[in-house]
């Protein structure tokens, strides 16, 4: 089923450009006299140019969660948070006003529908009431970084970061989201949470301890000790790429604010670039046994790629090989 599936031309998906556009950036500060620079300006063209789901970005399948469904090409934060956050940093490095304005109106796409007030949390999406705090606190990070000199904006971010400050536990952990069913944590779901905190520092007094508290919480229990990325808190397997990606850009903001480590990224990048990623794909999922090649782009290679970029610079930074 899956070649015959596969044998169809499938559409581009938004989040992934935006990654590898991303990717791309962070690597020519590296080596700003190679291709890398023009490499990121094709995906975030392609990006900026996609109004498939109108000022935002969604995914071009339906999608159906533990808690929500929602259809093909509807937007949504998660996506539209790192597509808008993407086409920021290309207008940063390359001076092109088209990819501010696009990702100035997806900032504002989130802020006008999915600040839910009663609950002072941004939604997954415009039909949501569901409290996810990855999604929240990407949603306010986007909002922030583009809107924040708007006082409604900055009071949006302020109720939603408290929402998610609220919510996390006497362990510095925090469940995926608010309600019966929702009470597991994974690696990237909390690497999300922690990475948007760190840029969110500015909105709350409080950020910087639970930073430095989940950093302690996150590099204690997805990581084993020849760097594998676990996706479930102490539990070797499965090894995870998702995690891994996620992992990577997440252990690089948190070792920037020396909250971890430096060996551990330095361990998780070498696993990654030696066990996760062959053939140009990263590895699915390592189980005991087995593992699985099937290539997901948007969500393994793109993290994965991005992740790797944000090590290198971390790590170049310091000076490590």
């Amino acid at each position: 089923m899956r070649r015959l599936y596969r044998r169809h031309q499938h559409a581009r998906i938004p989040k992934a450009l935006g990654l590898f556009g991303e990717a791309a950036i962070k690597l020519s500060t590296i080596d700003p006299d190679g291709d890398l620079r023009e490499e990121a300006h094709e995906p975030l063209t392609l990006l900026a140019a996609d109004h498939s789901a109108g000022d935002a970005w969604g995914y071009p399948f339906d999608v159906q969660t533990r808690w929500s469904f929602y259809s093909a090409y509807s937007p949504n934060v998660v996506v539209t948070a790192f597509a808008g956050g993407a086409l920021a940093k290309g207008a940063e490095a390359f001076g092109v006003h088209h990819f501010a304005v696009r990702s100035t109106q997806a900032a504002q796409w989130v802020l006008s529908k999915c600040f839910n007030s009663s609950l002072g949390a941004f939604s997954y999406h415009e039909h949501s009431d569901t409290v996810i705090h990855n999604a929240n606190l990407l949603g306010a990070r986007l909002v922030w970084n583009q809107l924040g000199s708007d006082p409604c904006a900055r009071d949006a971010v302020k109720r939603s970061v408290e929402r998610t400050l609220a919510a996390q536990a006497s362990d510095g952990t925090w469940a995926y989201g608010e309600g019966p069913g929702l009470e597991w944590n994974d690696s990237f779901h909390t690497g999300f949470v922690l990475s948007a905190l760190v840029e969110l520092s500015d909105v709350d007094a409080a950020v910087s301890d639970a930073v430095a508290r989940g950093a302690t919480a996150y590099a204690d229990a997805f990581f084993g000790a020849r760097g594998e990325a676990q996706l479930w808190p102490n539990k070797q397997f499965p090894e995870d790429a998702h995690a891994a990606g996620t992992g990577l850009s997440t252990l690089a903001k948190l070792n920037n604010l020396t909250l971890v480590d430096p060996e551990l990224l330095a361990r998780v990048a070498n696993r990654v670039v030696t066990s996760t990623v062959t053939d140009a794909h990263a590895i699915w999922r390592r189980n005991r046994w087995t593992k699985s090649h099937i290539p997901y782009i948007r969500w393994c290679d793109a993290h994965v790629a991005c992740g790797i970029a944000d090590a290198a610079v971390a790590l170049a930074s310091s000076g490590a090989d």
